[in-house]
Protein backbone atom coordinates (compact mmCIF):
# COMPACT_ATOMS: atom_id res chain seq x y z
CA UNK A 1 0.00 0.00 0.00
CA UNK A 2 1.28 3.46 -0.91
CA UNK A 3 0.93 6.74 0.73
CA UNK A 4 -2.52 7.41 -0.72
CA UNK A 5 -3.92 4.25 0.78
CA UNK A 6 -3.97 2.44 -2.47
CA UNK A 7 -2.91 -1.09 -2.75
CA UNK A 8 0.34 -1.42 -4.56
CA UNK A 9 -0.04 -4.23 -6.99
CA UNK A 10 3.48 -3.98 -8.66
CA UNK A 11 5.64 -6.89 -7.84
CA UNK A 12 8.78 -6.39 -5.86
CA UNK A 13 11.78 -6.50 -8.10
CA UNK A 14 13.70 -8.63 -5.80
CA UNK A 15 10.90 -11.07 -5.34
CA UNK A 16 9.93 -11.04 -8.96
CA UNK A 17 13.32 -12.27 -10.10
CA UNK A 18 13.40 -16.01 -10.21
CA UNK A 19 16.57 -18.01 -10.63
CA UNK A 20 16.99 -19.48 -14.09
CA UNK A 21 17.34 -23.17 -14.21
CA UNK A 22 20.90 -24.38 -14.65
CA UNK A 23 21.31 -26.91 -17.34
CA UNK A 24 23.26 -30.07 -16.90
CA UNK A 25 25.86 -28.95 -19.40
CA UNK A 26 26.48 -25.76 -17.52
CA UNK A 27 26.74 -27.69 -14.29
CA UNK A 28 29.24 -30.07 -15.86
CA UNK A 29 31.37 -27.19 -17.09
CA UNK A 30 31.35 -25.41 -13.73
CA UNK A 31 33.91 -27.71 -12.34
CA UNK A 32 36.22 -27.42 -15.48
CA UNK A 33 38.49 -24.47 -16.31
CA UNK A 34 37.89 -23.22 -19.89
CA UNK A 35 40.80 -23.52 -22.39
CA UNK A 36 42.43 -20.22 -23.15
CA UNK A 37 41.93 -18.93 -26.74
CA UNK A 38 43.54 -16.11 -28.65
CA UNK A 39 40.85 -13.82 -27.34
CA UNK A 40 41.03 -15.15 -23.84
CA UNK A 41 44.82 -15.40 -23.56
CA UNK A 42 46.29 -13.01 -21.09
CA UNK A 43 47.62 -9.82 -22.61
CA UNK A 44 50.99 -10.26 -21.02
CA UNK A 45 51.37 -13.72 -22.53
CA UNK A 46 50.51 -12.44 -26.04
CA UNK A 47 52.80 -9.50 -25.69
CA UNK A 48 55.58 -11.77 -24.53
CA UNK A 49 55.21 -14.00 -27.61
CA UNK A 50 55.17 -10.99 -29.94
CA UNK A 51 58.13 -9.59 -28.15
CA UNK A 52 60.11 -12.76 -28.68
CA UNK A 53 59.27 -12.85 -32.39
CA UNK A 54 60.08 -9.18 -32.87
CA UNK A 55 63.34 -9.60 -31.01
CA UNK A 56 64.39 -12.51 -33.25
CA UNK A 57 63.79 -10.64 -36.56
CA UNK A 58 65.96 -7.57 -35.79
CA UNK A 59 68.67 -9.85 -34.55
CA UNK A 60 68.58 -11.88 -37.75
CA UNK A 61 68.50 -8.70 -39.86
CA UNK A 62 71.30 -7.21 -37.83
CA UNK A 63 73.36 -10.32 -38.31
CA UNK A 64 72.69 -10.29 -42.08
CA UNK A 65 73.34 -6.56 -42.59
CA UNK A 66 76.47 -6.39 -40.54
CA UNK A 67 79.40 -5.27 -42.81
CA UNK A 68 83.04 -4.70 -42.01
CA UNK A 69 84.90 -1.40 -42.62
CA UNK A 70 87.03 -3.10 -45.23
CA UNK A 71 83.93 -4.06 -47.18
CA UNK A 72 82.69 -0.48 -46.99
CA UNK A 73 86.02 0.85 -48.26
CA UNK A 74 86.15 -1.78 -51.00
CA UNK A 75 82.61 -0.91 -52.07
CA UNK A 76 83.49 2.77 -52.26
CA UNK A 77 86.62 1.96 -54.26
CA UNK A 78 84.64 -0.18 -56.69
CA UNK A 79 81.98 2.49 -57.10
CA UNK A 80 84.67 5.14 -57.69
CA UNK A 81 86.49 2.89 -60.15
CA UNK A 82 83.24 2.27 -61.99
CA UNK A 83 82.56 5.99 -62.24
CA UNK A 84 86.11 6.67 -63.45
CA UNK A 85 85.80 3.86 -66.03
CA UNK A 86 82.50 5.26 -67.31
CA UNK A 87 83.99 8.77 -67.55
CA UNK A 88 87.11 7.44 -69.31
CA UNK A 89 85.03 5.38 -71.73
CA UNK A 90 82.81 8.35 -72.49
CA UNK A 91 85.86 10.55 -73.07
CA UNK A 92 87.48 7.92 -75.25
CA UNK A 93 84.37 7.49 -77.38
CA UNK A 94 83.96 11.25 -77.70
CA UNK A 95 87.60 11.72 -78.68
CA UNK A 96 87.36 8.81 -81.12
CA UNK A 97 84.32 10.12 -82.93
CA UNK A 98 85.51 13.74 -82.86
CA UNK A 99 89.18 13.27 -83.79
CA UNK A 100 90.00 9.80 -85.04
CA UNK A 101 86.80 8.86 -86.86
CA UNK A 102 87.26 11.54 -89.59
CA UNK A 103 90.93 10.59 -89.86
CA UNK A 104 89.98 6.93 -90.17
CA UNK A 105 87.44 7.76 -92.88
CA UNK A 106 90.05 9.86 -94.70
CA UNK A 107 92.57 7.02 -94.38
CA UNK A 108 90.06 4.52 -95.78
CA UNK A 109 89.33 6.86 -98.68
CA UNK A 110 93.05 7.34 -99.31
CA UNK A 111 93.63 3.59 -99.23
CA UNK A 112 90.80 3.05 -101.69
CA UNK A 113 92.23 5.72 -104.00
CA UNK A 114 95.70 4.17 -103.64
CA UNK A 115 94.33 0.75 -104.55
CA UNK A 116 92.63 2.28 -107.60
CA UNK A 117 95.89 4.02 -108.55
CA UNK A 118 97.84 0.76 -108.13
CA UNK A 119 95.26 -1.03 -110.25
CA UNK A 120 95.55 1.70 -112.89
CA UNK A 121 99.36 1.38 -112.80
CA UNK A 122 99.06 -2.40 -113.17
CA UNK A 123 96.72 -1.94 -116.12
CA UNK A 124 99.12 0.57 -117.69
CA UNK A 125 102.06 -1.78 -117.16
CA UNK A 126 100.10 -4.62 -118.77
CA UNK A 127 99.17 -2.31 -121.65
CA UNK A 128 102.79 -1.19 -121.93
CA UNK A 129 103.96 -4.80 -122.04
CA UNK A 130 101.37 -5.60 -124.69
CA UNK A 131 102.38 -2.57 -126.76
CA UNK A 132 106.05 -3.48 -126.33
CA UNK A 133 105.41 -6.97 -127.64
CA UNK A 134 103.36 -5.53 -130.50
CA UNK A 135 106.17 -3.06 -131.25
CA UNK A 136 108.75 -5.83 -131.24
CA UNK A 137 106.57 -7.90 -133.55
CA UNK A 138 106.11 -4.86 -135.81
CA UNK A 139 109.87 -4.19 -135.80
CA UNK A 140 110.54 -7.81 -136.63
CA UNK A 141 107.99 -7.60 -139.42
CA UNK A 142 109.60 -4.37 -140.65
CA UNK A 143 113.03 -5.98 -140.47
CA UNK A 144 111.73 -8.93 -142.44
CA UNK A 145 110.18 -6.55 -144.94
CA UNK A 146 113.42 -4.56 -145.11
CA UNK A 147 115.38 -7.74 -145.69
CA UNK A 148 112.88 -8.77 -148.30
CA UNK A 149 113.00 -5.30 -149.84
CA UNK A 150 116.79 -5.38 -149.80
CA UNK A 151 116.68 -8.77 -151.43
CA UNK A 152 114.24 -7.53 -154.05
CA UNK A 153 116.38 -4.44 -154.65
CA UNK A 154 119.55 -6.54 -154.88
CA UNK A 155 117.80 -8.91 -157.21
CA UNK A 156 116.69 -5.99 -159.40
CA UNK A 157 120.24 -4.58 -159.46
CA UNK A 158 121.64 -8.01 -160.31
CA UNK A 159 119.36 -8.45 -163.32
CA UNK A 160 120.07 -4.88 -164.42
CA UNK A 161 123.81 -5.58 -164.40
CA UNK A 162 123.23 -8.88 -166.22
CA UNK A 163 121.07 -7.14 -168.86
CA UNK A 164 123.68 -4.39 -169.36
CA UNK A 165 126.51 -6.91 -169.77
CA UNK A 166 124.50 -8.93 -172.31
CA UNK A 167 123.61 -5.70 -174.17
CA UNK A 168 127.33 -4.78 -174.29
CA UNK A 169 128.17 -8.25 -175.63
CA UNK A 170 125.59 -7.84 -178.38
CA UNK A 171 126.97 -4.39 -179.23
CA UNK A 172 130.55 -5.77 -179.44
CA UNK A 173 129.34 -8.66 -181.52
CA UNK A 174 127.83 -6.05 -183.87
CA UNK A 175 131.17 -4.19 -183.68
CA UNK A 176 129.48 -1.22 -182.00
CA UNK A 177 132.22 -0.31 -179.53
CA UNK A 178 130.71 3.06 -178.61
CA UNK A 179 127.31 1.46 -177.93
CA UNK A 180 128.96 -1.20 -175.76
CA UNK A 181 130.81 1.45 -173.77
CA UNK A 182 127.62 3.54 -173.33
CA UNK A 183 125.75 0.48 -172.11
CA UNK A 184 128.40 -0.32 -169.47
CA UNK A 185 128.56 3.29 -168.07
CA UNK A 186 125.74 2.73 -165.56
CA UNK A 187 126.70 -0.93 -165.00
CA UNK A 188 129.63 0.01 -162.79
CA UNK A 189 127.32 2.08 -160.51
CA UNK A 190 124.73 -0.73 -160.32
CA UNK A 191 127.47 -3.27 -159.54
CA UNK A 192 128.77 -1.00 -156.78
CA UNK A 193 125.30 -0.89 -155.23
CA UNK A 194 125.04 -4.69 -155.54
CA UNK A 195 128.35 -5.40 -153.75
CA UNK A 196 126.89 -5.67 -150.17
CA UNK A 197 124.56 -8.47 -151.30
CA UNK A 198 127.39 -10.19 -153.21
CA UNK A 199 129.65 -9.79 -150.19
CA UNK A 200 127.14 -11.73 -148.06
CA UNK A 201 127.18 -14.74 -150.38
CA UNK A 202 130.64 -14.70 -152.01
CA UNK A 203 133.41 -12.44 -150.73
CA UNK A 204 135.86 -13.35 -153.48
CA UNK A 205 133.51 -12.33 -156.29
CA UNK A 206 132.62 -9.16 -154.41
CA UNK A 207 136.30 -8.17 -154.61
CA UNK A 208 137.05 -9.33 -158.18
CA UNK A 209 133.96 -8.32 -160.18
CA UNK A 210 134.39 -4.50 -159.92
CA UNK A 211 138.06 -4.70 -161.00
CA UNK A 212 137.32 -7.00 -163.93
CA UNK A 213 134.48 -4.76 -165.16
CA UNK A 214 136.73 -1.72 -165.00
CA UNK A 215 139.41 -3.50 -167.09
CA UNK A 216 136.81 -4.62 -169.65
CA UNK A 217 135.47 -1.09 -170.14
CA UNK A 218 138.96 0.43 -170.45
CA UNK A 219 140.13 -2.20 -173.02
CA UNK A 220 137.14 -2.22 -175.36
CA UNK A 221 138.62 0.22 -177.86
CA UNK A 222 142.08 -1.39 -177.78
CA UNK A 223 140.97 -5.01 -178.10
CA UNK A 224 137.23 -5.53 -178.70
CA UNK A 225 137.58 -9.29 -179.19
CA UNK A 226 139.29 -9.76 -175.81
CA UNK A 227 136.64 -7.52 -174.27
CA UNK A 228 133.92 -9.75 -175.71
CA UNK A 229 135.55 -12.84 -174.18
CA UNK A 230 135.91 -11.08 -170.82
CA UNK A 231 132.24 -10.08 -170.90
CA UNK A 232 131.27 -13.71 -171.54
CA UNK A 233 133.33 -14.83 -168.50
CA UNK A 234 131.85 -11.95 -166.49
CA UNK A 235 128.34 -13.10 -167.45
CA UNK A 236 129.20 -16.67 -166.38
CA UNK A 237 130.24 -15.46 -162.90
CA UNK A 238 127.05 -13.41 -162.59
CA UNK A 239 124.92 -16.43 -163.44
CA UNK A 240 126.62 -18.34 -160.59
CA UNK A 241 125.43 -15.62 -158.22
CA UNK A 242 121.82 -15.74 -159.44
CA UNK A 243 120.57 -18.59 -157.17
CA UNK A 244 122.40 -17.07 -154.20
CA UNK A 245 120.74 -13.67 -154.63
CA UNK A 246 117.30 -15.02 -155.50
CA UNK A 247 114.45 -13.85 -153.23
CA UNK A 248 112.27 -16.61 -151.69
Amino acid sequence: MNENGELNTQPDPETSKQPEPISEASQSLEGQEPEPTLATKPLQETEAEHGEVSDKKPKEKAEKKTTTPFQLVLRKILIGAGIVAVIFLAGFLTDHFVRYKPLADTLDTTRAELEEANQAVSDLEAEKERLTKSNQAAQEAIADLEDELSGVRANALFYQVLVDVNAARIALFMEDIDGAKATLVDTQDNLEALLPAINDVDLELALSLPRRLELIVSGLERDPETGLIDLELFTKDLLELEPLLAVD
